[in-house]
């Protein structure tokens, strides 16, 4: 099992910075395939099996789609993290972190992205058949995991606020949960979900273990859409201090399965 350090996360974008750049593009990366987002589109190029990708054909299909790019992110989704404070970690024996809820197969390697703006080590699982194809495509790409992709923005927005905050990131069947008091990160968590009710069950159980009383703290979702409405319905019956970070309007009705994800890049 291979451990390999990505890059950090000086080049994440702050969550006022409504869309990408034109020239980047950030590649998503789902259990049945690419999620290809710039500006401009999104496209899809599924995969039935990592291990077995065809570079000729997903090269020829890149060319076809004409991306223009100048800055191109490698971003995990559905490999689970941890975070862990960068003066306990030891990079030496990063699969430690990982090897007791995040179990690693054969056909896959411990990476992590060492933040030291906010001495955070956030550890994940990375496939290294994919790490080389987008580095014969891409060679000055960038790795990372939606875990690092969010903390700095978000430990910036929480900063200088006396509330708690919770940060809820809503995708197909997970949603992230990030909890912040000033720029301390006190929880951080992956659940699956598949409905509101599970969802709904998840979050007020998190709260009930925090001893959260409503006038405590702030619910943030990041972004608004609308096949995400009966989940902001249903927390809003419990909590009435509910707000939407950087919601743009253009992709409301996506059917993406990461809208949040889908016009944001560094």
């Amino acid at each position: 099992m291979l451990v390999k350090m990505v890059t950090g996360l000086q080049y994440l974008m702050h969550l006022q910075n409504k869309k990408h750049k034109s020239t980047d593009l950030s590649i998503l990366i789902f259990r049945d395939g690419f999620s290809f987002c710039t500006q401009k589109k999104t496209c899809f190029y599924p995969i039935n099996e990592y291990d077995k990708i065809d570079q000729k054909k997903l090269s020829d299909w890149i060319n076809k789609q004409e991306f223009v790019t100048t800055n191109v992110f490698l971003i995990y989704l559905d490999s689970l993290s941890t975070i862990v404070p960068e003066e306990l970690f030891d990079k030496e024996n990063a699969s430690f972190y990982v090897k007791n809820g995040i179990a690693p197969s054969k056909n896959q390697e411990v990476l992590f992205d060492v933040l030291e703006s906010f001495n955070q080590v956030v550890v994940f699982v990375g496939i290294p058949s994919v790490e080389k194809v987008f580095k014969e495509l891409f060679p000055d790409h960038q790795s990372q995991h939606l875990t690092s992709f969010l903390l700095a923005p978000l430990s910036r927005f929480s900063m200088g606020t006396s509330k708690k905050q919770f940060f809820v990131h809503l995708r197909k069947g997970y949603f992230d949960l990030f909890l912040f008091r000033g720029t301390q990160l006190l929880l951080f968590n992956t659940f699956e979900q598949n409905h509101a009710d599970e969802f709904l069950y998840y979050l007020l159980y998190i709260i009930e273990q925090f001893y959260l009383k409503p006038e405590s703290f702030k619910l943030a979702f990041l972004g608004e859409y609308e096949c995400y409405k009966e989940y902001y319905q249903g927390i809003q019956e419990y909590h009435n201090d509910v707000v939407f970070i950087d919601a743009p309007s253009e992709n409301r009705n996506s059917r993406h399965p990461a809208p949040f994800l889908e016009n944001k890049i560094a």
